[in-house]
């Protein structure tokens, strides 16, 4: 096959855009990124210098832990669907970061009080679950992770499904408790509308970032007689939740 002189050797590509051989080679065998010909016999890639742009585009979303199949889509899709992938894409993170703020805060835990062998399951009793009723579960669960930056994760593992919920504190600690969002009306034990309420490390912050988030205000952040500082919100759902200034 004679040579294109506008074309770039693999070598040469993989240079000038960032990214080495072996992951040019395996970004052609899962469609992600064709070089511009392959050579019918030495199976040697070759790229045209335009495909550089579109390389160093992958590298950046790749180093944004983007998945090679959400790159593939953002690659083919119109604005409007690349931004709808970059936006589920930013709630993962958004769910990871929450997820090591609570290992961070853990291992400081750890850390000042040191790391104890003995079991430290609860016993006795005490509050451990609610179950809230929604309109719809996977809508609940974005509005207080975006609102209070909870956990939203598997609770329980079945033959054929996986329950999820909100996650406080650590199981088997004091301060551990499962919300579960009920939406299903032929649900066993589905609740009427609740009210609870939540600490928080900065009031004012989180009540904003609640009613930003979708969030009704009831009362906003005031210092009732006899009581900390708190404010209150509706939920989606129609749910009165409190925070309490901690």
């Amino acid at each position: 096959m004679p040579v294109d002189e506008a074309q770039l050797s693999i070598g040469h590509f993989a240079r000038i855009s960032g990214l080495s051989v072996h992951t040019l080679r395996h970004y052609d065998e899962v469609g992600l990124l064709r070089p511009d010909t392959v050579d019918d016999v030495s199976r040697y890639r070759r790229y045209r210098r335009e495909q550089v742009a579109t390389a160093r585009l992958i590298r950046s979303l790749r180093c944004l832990g983007l998945a090679i199949d959400d790159i593939v889509d953002v690659l083919a899709a119109t604005a409007d669907d690349a931004r709808a992938v970059l936006e589920r894409h930013r709630h993962r993170l958004e769910i990871q970061r929450t997820e090591l703020d609570v290992q961070l805060g853990n291992v400081a835990r750890y850390i000042e009080k040191g790391v104890s062998v003995e079991s430290v399951v609860q016993v006795g009793c005490r509050p451990v679950q609610i179950k809230l009723a929604v309109k719809d579960a996977a809508s609940a669960a974005r509005f207080y992770q975006d609102a209070f930056g909870c956990r939203y994760e598997v609770t329980r593992r079945a033959e054929d499904t996986e329950y999820h919920g909100l996650i406080f504190g650590t199981y088997g600690r004091d301060d551990f408790f499962l919300m579960h969002f009920i939406d299903d009306p032929a649900d066993m034990d589905q609740p009427g509308s609740s009210t609870f309420g939540l600490l928080v490390d900065d009031l004012d912050a989180v009540h904003a970032r609640a009613v930003q988030a979708g969030g009704s205000e009831l009362f906003e952040p005031h210092e009732p007689e006899g009581m900390p500082r708190c404010s209150a919100v509706r939920d989606p759902s129609g749910n009165w939740v409190w925070l309490y200034q901690a």
